[in-house]
């Protein structure tokens, strides 16, 4: 497989187009042609990742922080930034960075945060907004299948763990076509009828482009007729955060302690009261203190994230028990899911690739 293969492994998990917009995620560094033998999985690259990367003779690190995350006018060895990447470039090691798209993905960061906690019944705390569309396509009959079945592959169809869904209603077409007109039915410049299906399907709104593309690389007809419609639907596919239960209640003060060692977190900070029961549970990988009124909305006993403000206590306080676990503590249990579903794609592919997480923490904060 090589890097590129990578690059659309994940593009089907974690999408480029699910992160947010100043993010940077994808190829950091690297050539897409190059075959991979040998992967090493961190949450971000630091000299102890590169030189255990080399030592390990991995082509690609997958990393969750990005490398290269603002605009850089030079790359040199007078920087921190510059330094790793020339490191990277001389050594042929290739960097794969997936963020907050793998934030916002089913199965990533937040949904391994709650695995690791052993919630149960997980799902998005906050699913997307604003980010589908419906396509209605007008196809002759016999070719529905083969229409359908390129809009699928070109990633329109997906809803929560159902792929290739569509809804299909017959009726009659009228077209005339002008005298240059090379009509699939009928002749140039007569008023043709014709029976047609109206296909229509949701899609993502950042593929439309090729969903019509690969609409239009089957379809019969010279002149495609569709309608794009913007949808206010939340998006059961990707969003912010994950929500589940608890087997049983247990005491704040018990469901902490569980926290920090299924985090090996060395302390925690919180609001709520050590002896309140709780059982639902809304977590946030990394950063994710504005989800606090989602959580509470929710019907969230307790809401683990990290990087949590002061003021942001405060509002938690009375409302839903807050504890901020650590940013690192709060994101490494998405290392080996994604350590999982990259032997997965490589045993789909027939491929021996080698896959291993690395032996460092990158944690680069402690507690007395």
């Amino acid at each position: 497989m090589t890097v590129a293969d990578f690059e659309r492994f994940f593009d089907e998990w974690a999408p480029r187009w699910t992160a947010w917009e100043r993010d940077n995620v994808g190829l950091q560094v690297g050539n897409r042609s190059r075959r991979v033998k040998n992967i090493l999985v961190a949450l971000e690259v630091t000299p102890e990742i590169i030189s255990e990367a080399i030592a390990k003779k991995a082509d690609l690190i997958v990393s969750h922080h990005p490398l290269l995350f603002r605009p850089t006018s030079s790359i040199t060895s007078s920087d921190t930034v510059g330094k790793l990447v020339l490191t990277l470039a001389e050594n042929k090691i290739a960097l794969f960075s997936a963020h907050t798209n793998l934030d916002f993905a089913r199965d990533g960061v937040s949904f391994s945060l709650a695995r690791a906690l052993g919630l149960e019944n997980v799902r998005f705390l906050a699913p997307l907004k604003d980010s589908l569309v419906k396509i209605a396509v007008f196809v002759p009959e016999e070719y529905v299948e083969p229409v359908t079945a390129a809009m699928a592959t070109a990633g329109a169809g997906v809803i929560g763990n159902y792929s290739s869904c569509s809804f299909r209603l017959k009726g009659t077409g009228t077209f005339r076509g002008g005298e240059q007109a090379k009509p699939f039915v009928g002749k140039p410049q007569k008023l043709e009828t014709v029976e047609e299906v109206r296909l229509e399907i949701i899609a993502p709104r950042a593929r439309v482009n090729d969903v019509i593309a690969a609409v239009k690389a089957v379809h019969p007809y010279e002149e495609v007729a569709y309608d794009v419609y913007a949808l206010e639907n939340t998006n059961p596919n990707f969003g912010m955060g994950a929500l589940g239960e608890l087997p049983k209640s247990m005491l704040l003060k018990s469901f902490i302690t569980r926290v920090k060692k299924a985090l090996s977190a060395e302390s925690v900070r919180y609001v709520g009261d050590p002896g309140q029961r709780v059982r639902r549970v809304a977590v946030c990988g990394g950063s994710g203190s504005d989800l606090l009124h989602e959580a509470a909305a929710a019907g969230a006993e307790v809401f683990i994230t990290a990087d949590v403000r002061y003021h942001t206590f405060h509002d938690a306080k009375g409302r839903i028990a807050l504890v901020d676990a650590g940013h690192w503590e709060t994101e490494h249990s998405v290392l080996p899911a994604i350590e999982r579903r990259l032997r997965e794609a490589i045993r789909q592919a027939g491929d021996a690739v080698q896959v291993s997480i690395t032996d460092h923490s990158t944690n680069p904060t402690h507690c007395l």
